[in-house]
Parts: structure tokens; C-alpha cells; sequence
């Protein structure tokens, strides 16, 4: 069904992509917004809602304006020389986004049970909407979701393992020893997550967070 749905957009996409890449600036602008997703999308389509300047180089230095936005309007800085142009574009995405496999009720921790993969236009829906299923799983539903509900960052909570403030056991392992000692933590952190702890010694020292306590890890 998903593999169905994605070849439907990008079928839709293609047709309603009258603007290839022709040309050096076409492919520089591909490549700047293609870098700005650290995880997998199926398609990226860049579209013209009006005309491009007419530029002084063939290569000129790109920025975006909103380095924060992902997609749908955008506006990218061109620069050649001292002469500075903008660019006005739109970027639709295919790709995945985690919805509700069933209802999951307040204060439930999510695991994959209660979470499916749905393929769609990324720029169609909110940009809290979670792409990756690692930043669902172990977290707390603070309200209601519905059944094949997109889910979002302000639908969850952290499921932290430890507080701020909180007393624990520190275990300090190198080169044929381990050291077992205790701390107060400086903040709060879910299973195998860094943590900062201030030693009794009043040292502070990093680690990651287990069941067992805080690994430290001296080379």
C-alpha cells in the first residue's frame, strides 16, 4: 500500500514538474535543499512560482533565507560579486511520517505496537509532525491519539529515566578496571542518552545513561 501511494505522488509530482534540472543554477539549488534533510525521502521537487533573475555568474554563492523551513515557499539568496539576487521557489516532498496504528490513550508509552509508517506529501502537513520512528518510540503520549493521526512532537514527552537532581550510580571503566562511585545528576535523560553528573568529588563528568547508571568510558 505504501509503495502504491508513493509511486502515485511521484507520478503526480513528475507531471507538475515543469521545471527540470536544465542548468548549473537548477543543480546547485537541488543540492542546497537536499542537504538540509538528515533523513530519508523518497522525492524532492523544486518548482518556480516566478521567474529567476537573471544572474551576472553561472555559480553564484546560495543561501536560504529561513534555514529553519524545509519546505513549501521558500526564498534563497544569490550572490555573484557584490550583487546580491533572490530566488523564489517551492520545495514539495515525498516521504514518511509516523501515525497512530490505533487509538493510544493519555500517559501511554509508544512503542512499535502502537505507531505505523505512512508515505505522503511531507509539505502538506505540519512540520511538527514526526518523520523518524526512533523520536516516537519510549515516549509518553500526553494526550489522546487518534487512530492514523499524524503524531506529533507536542503530542509526546520525553520518558525520562532520570531527573535533574536526582542520586545515582556512576561506573567509571577503562583499560582493566572499573570503578563504582555515585552522583548527582545535572539534568534530565531517557535510557542510553549523554547525562552530566557532578561527582561527590565535585567533579562533573559525562556519560551514558543505563539501567546499571551512568557508563563513563576513559580511554
Amino acid at each position: 500500500m505504501i509503495k502504491t501511494v508513493k509511486l502515485i505522488l511521484a507520478i503526480f509530482m513528475l507531471f507538475s514538474w515543469n521545471t527540470g534540472l536544465a542548468n548549473p543554477l537548477d543543480k546547485q539549488i537541488n543540492n542546497l535543499i537536499s542537504q538540509k534533510f538528515n533523513y530519508e525521502v523518497d522525492n524532492i521537487v523544486i518548482t518556480y512560482p516566478t521567474a529567476k533573475p537573471k544572474l551576472d555568474c553561472d555559480t553564484p554563492v546560495l543561501a536560504l533565507l529561513n534555514k529553519k523551513k524545509q519546505w513549501g515557499n521558500m526564498t534563497i539568496s544569490a550572490q555573484c560579486d557584490n550583487k546580491k539576487k533572490f530566488i523564489q521557489i517551492h520545495v514539495a516532498v515525498i516521504g514518511n511520517y509516523i501515525v497512530a496504528k490505533q487509538t493510544i490513550h493519555a500517559g501511554t508509552i509508544i512503542s512499535k505496537d502502537n505507531i505505523r509508517i505512512q508515505s505522503g506529501r511531507l509539505d502538506k502537513i505540519s512540520s511538527a509532525v514526526i518523520v523518524n520512528e526512533v523520536d516516537a518510540l519510549n515516549h509518553i503520549a500526553l494526550r489522546n491519539i487518534n487512530q492514523d493521526e499524524p503524531i506529533k512532537t507536542t503530542m509526546l514527552q520525553n520518558n525520562w529515566l532520570v531527573k535533574a537532581g536526582q542520586i545515582i550510580k556512576v561506573i567509571i571503566r577503562g583499560g582493566g578496571y572499573e570503578v563504582a562511585t555515585s552522583g548527582k545528576t545535572l539534568g534530565n535523560a531517557a535510557l542510553n542518552e549523554k547525562i552530566r553528573v557532578k561527582l561527590n568529588s565535585n567533579k562533573i563528568v559525562e556519560g551514558t545513561l543505563t539501567h546499571q547508571g551512568v557508563i563513563i568510558f576513559n580511554k
